[in-house]
């Protein structure tokens, strides 16, 4: 076959495109001759290649990588202006014409159908419509989001882009969307070089410029740059783009996430000299003898000169500091006289101030090229920040000092511009972040725009950037080591975008790893990866697939949603010898980050573990296209939101909200955990003997000079003192001892706590005064786990009793069980009822559903129930007992109903299997019950293993407001060691006071726990019941992080034992 395939090969190459009518029939004859051999060469052979379906062709005419600047034709415009402090703002006087903004847009549903070259210059050939640029164009309703993961919505045939069958006519087959822009070129342009560049675009695009093709390129979220000097014209020009959905190169763009197309992020125009600077790159080597604050400090340039004239150019390097003073600025005069060439600056700095995530102390590098007169002619600046980085004893070390790196993974979400992430959502996400004690940011799974980058440097942010590089479905198909992530046909195109990261970024101080990759298998192509990013720059390089697929390509041993077994053991290891990391951990999809705690604890201990980030950031629901040009954001009083089930394609529903805070970037309760958990200042104890708290700094550079610490005590959940003391500038890794005065003579029969908080002294970068960093509440008196004794009124119950149920009676009070079962049928004080019917009875209840739970079910399975009744010789109480048999929880409840309108119930459950996912009782409260005061852990929703943020205090609610929507409703609202509850009657103080014996969980929704169990479900199409549905629980099973991971870790598991509860209700 091989050799057939040559001599095809050589007939193809002998009468190529000859129109000859001879030729024609040689052709013709010794395709016949060979025909019954070689049929299914000749049919792969006559479909010619696509640019797009090439996978050695990502780029033509595309110009190399650089590092990111914006060129300026003198200094002073460059100062005055905004983008020079804060380089995220768009620049006004740089040498720069943004073209963001409306573009001539039409869109074709596949490749075959898009505009040829004449469609596109004859006037009024194509109806053009209008969009904005950078946006998706699915969000603005042509062809639909698709949610897709661990799977392509074509077929899995690389490099060509064929729609899978099942899906064919549900979105399109390639759609490409045709953009078009007129712009004119300055006066002072005339004489420059002018450039066309791409922050990204998906997935690939042709270019033309005044009817001539420029170039093609993949660059879906990698920039791209293209010359168009020679194709410019004096006054008006006109540019062309044609983008594709899918090229090739989206089997390499296979992330967890909405896959959208377009212009989606920035694209703009500059000009600079003929011979000009294109490129640079900045490296510091400190002294650890002097704690890294001095050192080599080197600027390499490279000038492009594509004439190869001859001519000499002086350059000027400048570095100012924080406070824009110069410390070191020298004239170099460089000849230039090669279409490349490189120069490189050095010097030996001193007393330097270094940046890290909590000190990110920036200088600026002012690079200036000027003519042989010594006149600017190009001057740019970078933010450059002084740090080492090194991987030592299994631990990585900034500036000397071992940081662990408390992250999250991020993704490019909004809900209403889709992928096209705006400047303000991402100072939100950095802002939110740093005041969540959230110090690392993984870029998954790609480079982010990169003005990002110059937030986290700005803000300190530690960021782990990642190559556009996924393949999940061709790697599960194919093995670790097969695929295209072992062809060497597509390791071009691998290693240009990994490339195309490393040198646009490398002069980020917040970059601290490079990554090559996510999911994409262990094949070779990484190792060609992982050899060009080690030639282009010294930080450490990450892949996790490397781990995986045990290959050497990786300086870390990375893992994904490992057990806490497993961190124990690889933290604390002799035989390992990289750093630990997870990738991903913690899954917070819907109502997760359960045991983070745990995992932190066994991190901080560890030797070899250096931290890790949660999967993810943010959900990534989005709003409806329609809705969005309906003006329709709020359905039912919930965001119109929808998720993968809303679209087509091989989506995985729900998947896609994984974010531990929603898609309106609020603080909420999985937040407020993370924050807890994560934060640095740790208040070991307190003594209440010698008012002494302990206080260990965990910041790795800061000290504690500062905060405030506030504190507060209460008495029963009230506050009676509060006061403040000023935190002493206790040093990284040092403990203190700290009085907090306070005079009181504390009731010893009342419980009692301190509530302490660190707080910021002045504002900050990204947070206000007053803000608090570190919290802590500590036992002062312990509460006496037993309810006051009833006081018993003398009134005698009236009893009414028939064959089916029995009815107790007095003063408005009155209460009803069945006979059978020992249902309560009704209960009424005055005119208020108290549950709804006998549905609303006291019973086991075991429904819980959230995306985490993937053991056991939530079935209660009772069977049977008896009933007994008795009363006290007075008949003013009465004392009642229903034993229900159960094939997974038998229990019992014993009430005694007083004739004051007090029940007291006592349950005793007794499960006897595993994985049960409650151990309490349901009531269904009847309607109008809405506002709630409660004495329990808050104000955050809060779980067995998720209540570290969470204290005891006295809080006020709503039922409404108990509930969570999460992006698929599910079981929420859940508070921790409930001491006492009232619940009222809306606008009244009419209602119920339910005080437990010993602090039992408990949550009230206008929702069943059954209403969630739906595949497909959005708040916004729930309707809220009007009954109170409120679970009481001795103990609920903990969160976990099952939906992708473990589940609970086993101690929040519910094991086989008996579980005595006891409380009371008492109507107002």
């Amino acid at each position: 076959m091989e050799e057939c395939e040559k001599v095809w090969g050589r007939l193809i190459k002998v009468v190529p495109l000859q129109i000859g009518e001879e030729n024609k029939c040689i052709m013709k004859c010794k395709i016949l001759l060979l025909v019954s051999v070689l049929f299914f060469v000749n049919i792969a052979f006559s479909q010619e290649k696509n640019d797009w379906e090439n996978q050695e062709v990502f780029q033509i005419n595309r110009c190399s990588p650089r590092a990111t600047f914006f060129p300026y034709s003198n200094t002073k415009a460059m100062m005055s202006e905004e983008t020079f402090n804060y380089p995220w703002i768009s620049p006004m006087k740089a040498d720069l014409i943004s073209l963001n903004g409306k573009w001539d847009f039409h869109f074709s549903p596949s490749a075959n159908e898009r505009p040829s070259e004449n469609d596109m210059f004859t006037k009024g050939k194509l109806k053009w419509e209008s969009i904005n640029v950078p946006s998706c164009w699915e969000m603005l309703g042509y062809d639909f989001p698709l949610y897709v993961n661990v799977d392509y919505p074509f077929e899995n045939n690389p490099p060509f882009i064929d729609v899978k069958e099942q899906y064919k006519g549900l979105y399109g087959e390639n759609p490409v969307g045709t953009y078009h822009k007129t712009f004119s070129i300055p006066k002072n342009w005339e004489k420059k070089r002018v450039f066309l560049h791409f922050d990204g675009l998906y997935s690939g695009a042709y270019i033309w410029c005044n009817g001539k093709k420029v170039g093609y390129c993949q660059a879906s979220n990698n920039d791209a740059e293209f010359e168009l000097t020679q194709y410019l014209k004096e006054g008006e020009n006109e540019l062309y783009v044609q983008v594709f959905r899918w090229t090739d190169a989206s089997y390499l763009e296979g992330q967890d996430m909405f896959h959208m197309s377009g212009l989606h992020r920035d694209v703009y125009l500059f000009a600079v000299e003929p011979v000009f600077i294109s490129d640079h790159y900045i490296t510091s080597n400190l002294s650890k003898q002097d704690n890294y604050k001095s050192g080599e400090f080197c600027v390499e340039l490279e000038i492009d000169n594509p004439t190869n004239k001859k001519s000499k150019k002086n350059i000027e390097i400048e570095l100012l500091d924080s406070k824009k003073q110069s410390v070191f600025s020298k004239n170099y005069l460089v000849e230039v006289k090669n279409e490349k060439t490189k120069v490189k600056f050095e010097t030996y700095l001193t007393n330097l101030e270094l940046w890290n995530s909590e000190n990110p102390n920036l200088y600026t590098v002012i690079i200036r090229q000027k003519d042989k007169k010594g006149k600017e002619e190009l001057v740019f600046s970078t933010k450059y920040g002084f740090r080492d980085i090194k991987i030592a004893n299994n631990c990585v070390y900034i500036n000397g000092e071992r940081v662990l790196f408390k992250g999250v993974n991020t993704q490019d979400t909004h809900p209403l511009y889709g992928r096209s992430i705006d400047v303000n959502t991402m100072l939100k996400d950095i802002k939110l972040m740093k005041q969540a004690n959230v110090n690392t940011l993984r870029a998954s799974h790609y480079p982010r725009q990169a003005k990002m980058y110059a937030m986290t440097d700005f803000y300190g942010m530690y960021v782990m950037n990642e190559a556009d590089v996924e393949c999940h479905l061709n790697w599960a198909v194919h093995g670790e080591k097969g695929g295209i992530t072992n062809d060497s046909t597509w390791r071009a195109q691998y290693v240009d975008r990994t490339k195309a990261m490393v040198l646009r970024d490398r002069n980020h101080p917040s970059i601290i790893f490079w990554s090559l990759g996510n999911e994409a298998g262990g094949g070779e192509n990484f190792l060609h990866t992982y050899n060009a990013t080690a030639s282009l720059d010294t930080r450490p390089i990450h892949y996790e697939g490397a781990t995986r697929g045990i290959t050497p390509y990786t300086d870390f041993y990375s893992e994904m949603y490992p057990h806490l077994d497993a961190v124990k053991a690889f933290a604390k290891s002799d035989s390992l010898n990289q750093p630990y990391i997870m990738c991903e951990y913690a899954h917070a999809m819907g109502n997760a980050i359960g045991n983070l705690k745990e995992y932190w604890d066994e991190i901080e201990k560890g030797k070899n573990a250096i931290g890790g980030c949660i999967w993810d950031w943010v959900d990534q629901s989005i709003y409806f296209p329609q809705a969005i040009k309906n003006n329709e954001f709020v359905k039912n009083g919930y965001p119109y939101y929808a998720s993968g089930y809303d679209f087509p394609g091989p989506h995985q529903g729900n998947f896609m909200n994984n974010g531990i805070i929603q898609a309106d970037r609020k603080w909420n309760d999985k937040l407020a955990e993370v924050k807890q958990v994560y934060q640095y200042i740790k208040f070991l104890s307190f003594d209440k003997d010698s008012q002494e708290l302990t206080i260990l700094n965990k910041y790795d550079f800061i000290d504690l000079a500062g905060f405030y610490l506030d504190y507060q005590i209460e008495e029963n959940g009230y506050e009676i003192f509060k006061g403040r003391v000023e935190l002493p500038a206790l040093e990284p890794n040092d403990t203190l001892r700290i009085k907090l005065s306070f005079d009181l003579n504390l009731d010893q029969t009342k419980e009692s706590f301190i509530n302490i908080q660190a707080i910021f002294k002045q504002a900050n970068l990204w947070a206000k005064s007053g803000y608090e960093m570190a919290q802590a509440q500590f036992a002062l008196n312990k509460r006496n786990n037993s309810l006051a004794p009833v006081a018993e009124s003398n009134d005698k119950f009236n009893v009414i009793e028939d064959e089916k149920q029995i009815t107790l009676e007095n003063n408005g009070f009155k209460i009803s069980f069945d006979k059978a079962n020992g249902e309560i049928i009704s209960w009424k004080y005055a005119d208020c009822d108290v549950i709804t019917d006998r549905k609303g009875s006291p019973r086991y209840n075991n429904n819980r559903w959230i995306e985490n739970d993937r053991h056991g079910d939530s079935i209660s399975s009772d069977i049977a129930s008896t009933f007994e009744i008795t009363f006290n010789k007075e008949k003013t109480k009465a004392n009642v007992k229903v034993s229900t048999t159960s094939e997974k929880c038998p229990y019992i409840i014993e009430y005694t109903v007083y004739s004051n309108n007090i029940v007291d119930m006592k349950v005793t459950m007794n499960p006897i299997v595993e994985e049960l996912r409650r151990l309490g009782l349901g009531m269904i409260f009847s309607k109008d019950f809405e506002e709630i005061d409660y004495y329990a852990k808050g104000p955050w929703e809060n779980y067995w293993d998720r209540q570290e943020a969470s204290f005891v205090s006295r809080y006020s609610t709503t039922v409404s407001d108990m509930f969570t929507p999460y992006a698929h409703p599910q079981s929420c609202g859940n508070r921790q060691e409930m001491r006492e509850i009232s619940l009222y009657k809306k606008g009244t103080n009419k209602g119920l006071k339910i005080e437990a014996e010993s602090p039992i969980a408990f949550s009230m929704l206008h929702y069943d726990d059954t209403d969630f169990i739906k595949e497909v479900l959005h708040p916004w199409e729930m309707t809220p019941r009007s009954e109170v549905y409120t679970h009481f629980d001795y103990v609920q099973r903990g969160l976990g992080n099952g939906s992708c991971g473990p589940q609970a870790i086993e101690k929040y598991l519910l094991i086989t034992s008996s579980y005595p509860a006891f409380f009371a209700t008492e109507a107002k």
